[in-house]
């Protein structure tokens, strides 16, 4: 897997958890202020094979402001959402399908929201899905959601559950993106609960634009609450396996089974030692000589990666590695 894919993969499970834990501030960017105890979450799946939409939200027809669902006694209507980190028409087809799917399934009127994460270096992102042969057409249209063009909402603190997203907004995000990031979460005065998974998601989401260790001094002081949520383990993790891939490299030039795979324990060594020294860094400043030959000489990646974690627990180098 690439480290695109990579991106892909966890900014997707990160964006489907904060939009599940917080749909209300989600449909804020559509401007429908519908109050979180009024929103049910609806099973997601369409009885289609391979279909699956990313989130189904059931709200009451009137709070919404659709007055044909009251006309016709119908209480609740759907929002269908769908978000993308790059646009990709190649899945308009599936939307409108799905959008199909579940109105004949829920037996609601459904509308498709879509949120694009992040401009990059695309010009257009696509808010219908048209097919016409000769005069005969179809059009399906739908609410497409720049998010870049909401940042300054969410710095405000009106959209702050969205502030893990921030990052996204920014072609050249810096540490300071971040910090703004943990502040609109801690002064949003969220539920604790809330508070504390929009911060677990915030680190995941930024560590596929800013360097680890950055991010990991950025939140020291929530280092229990990442580190519970698995994240430090998730980044050592994704270290070892580029250190395994570098000893397996080095093996197969060797052509040496044996050396292989001491290459791929040097170089699950090397990568913990790395985030170690440069966390150590940021936290106590750079390290004496002695301390410096201290670490280098550990060569177990479990102890190391114990010191990576204690960071938070002490003041000096002396204390980490006493």
């Amino acid at each position: 897997m690439n480290r695109g894919d990579d991106q892909h993969n966890a900014i997707d499970i990160s964006v489907k958890a904060l939009f599940r834990e917080c749909p209300a501030a989600a449909l804020r960017l559509a401007g429908l202020q519908i109050p979180s105890d009024a929103i049910r979450l609806e099973d997601p799946n369409i009885n289609l094979p391979e279909f699956r939409a990313d989130h189904v939200f059931i709200i009451p027809g009137a709070t919404a402001g659709y007055e044909a669902a009251a006309r016709k006694d119908e209480n609740e209507i759907a929002i269908y959402l769908e978000y993308q980190l790059e646009p990709d028409t190649s899945l308009l087809p599936s939307w409108f399908a799905k959008c199909a799917g579940l109105t004949r399934q829920l037996g609601i009127p459904v509308v498709l929201m879509v949120i694009y994460l992040q401009r990059g270096d695309r010009s257009t992102f696509p808010d219908e899905y048209r097919v016409s042969i000769g005069d005969l057409e179809t059009r399906f249209s739908f609410t497409a959601i720049r998010l870049w063009e909401y940042a300054d909402r969410i710095q405000s603190g009106e959209l702050a559950e969205l502030a893990p997203l921030l990052i996204l907004c920014e072609e050249k995000p810096t540490a300071q993106t971040v910090r703004l990031e943990v502040d609109l979460i801690r002064n949003a005065g969220l539920a604790k609960p809330v508070q504390a998974d929009l911060l677990g998601l915030a680190p995941r989401i930024a560590s596929r634009r800013l360097p680890r260790e950055v991010l990991l001094a950025l939140f020291l002081e929530d280092i229990d609450m990442i580190r519970e949520a698995g994240i430090v383990e998730e980044w050592i993790a994704e270290g070892e396996q580029r250190g395994e891939q570098r000893g397996e490299q080095r093996g197969e030039q060797r052509g040496e089974q044996r050396g292989e795979q001491r290459g791929e324990q040097r170089g699950k060594v090397e990568e913990a030692r790395s985030l170690l020294i440069r966390l150590g860094t940021k936290r106590f400043g750079e390290p004496e000589v002695s301390e410096r030959a201290a670490i280098e000489s550990i060569s177990a990646v479990e102890i190391l990666e114990g010191l990576v974690i204690r960071t938070v627990d002490v003041e000096t180098w002396q204390e980490l590695l006493s």
